[in-house]
């Protein structure tokens, strides 16, 4: 039995408006809230005995056929508070349990990143520098990563029919599949095994700077992706 549900309300972002409980049929029978509601994941793989996710882009540039590019480096971030199980008491704590930037930036605890080069401390790191850390603790990071390729995968391949379909309605004479791109912001998070477990898809990823590390990654994803897409800046 799953300790807890999250519900996350249909059209909100940075972590607004998200709760914790125990009772998913409490919520389903309110008809004049929209919510999405996940299984919690109650035992996830913890940094430094805290809840951590990647988020991780990649970009979507032509449908039919489909061609996804993976951006090699991302995001992890980080809860405030250590972690435990879900419980009446701790619930509300949401320091404790999300991992959304937004909400635990105004933790007290929370530590910025001030050196794009020391990207291994605090509570917003890269993806690689994690991965690095996961290494030293035995996990084994080719398989993890062929993990995370199948998931991002298979993901995009739900919706590429649809999107296909649409896209092919508005732009007939695209024969090149040349004239469609999108960045995407994936959330993964690590369960006690190590398998990656999708939490959301962002069609919209921020592309706030708040520290240099978030400058130095989302600079180069745009450059990247404008590289890609033969354009000149």
């Amino acid at each position: 039995a799953h300790s807890a549900f999250i519900f996350k309300p249909g059209a909100d972002c940075e972590g607004r408006g998200i709760f914790l409980a125990k009772n998913i049929n409490k919520y389903l029978k309110k008809e004049q809230q929209n919510y999405v509601a996940q299984r919690y994941l109650d035992k996830p793989y913890l940094i430094d005995g805290l809840k951590f996710d990647f988020r991780i882009y990649i970009l979507v540039y032509g449908l039919d056929p489909l061609r996804i590019y993976i951006f090699k480096e991302g995001l992890t971030r980080l809860a405030t508070e250590q972690y435990e199980k879900p419980t009446k008491k701790n619930m509300k704590n949401l320091f404790q349990h999300l991992t959304n930037y937004a909400i635990n930036k105004n933790n007290e605890n929370f530590q910025f990143n001030d050196d794009a080069d020391n990207d291994d401390v605090g509570h917003k790191r890269s993806f690689t520098g994690v991965l690095k850390q996961l290494k030293s603790e035995g996990v084994d990071i080719d398989q993890l990563m062929n993990r995370v390729v199948d998931l991002i995968i298979k993901t995009v391949i739900m919706v590429q029919p649809n999107l296909a379909h649409l896209y092919r309605s508005c732009q007939p004479d695209d024969y090149e599949n040349q004239m469609v791109f999108e960045i995407l912001g994936l959330d993964v998070m690590l369960d006690y095994k190590c398998r990656p477990w999708l939490i959301e898809v962002n069609h919209s990823p921020s592309f706030t700077t708040d520290t240099p590390l978030d400058y130095k990654i989302k600079k180069n994803l745009i450059m990247d992706t404008i590289s890609l897409l033969n354009l000149s800046v």
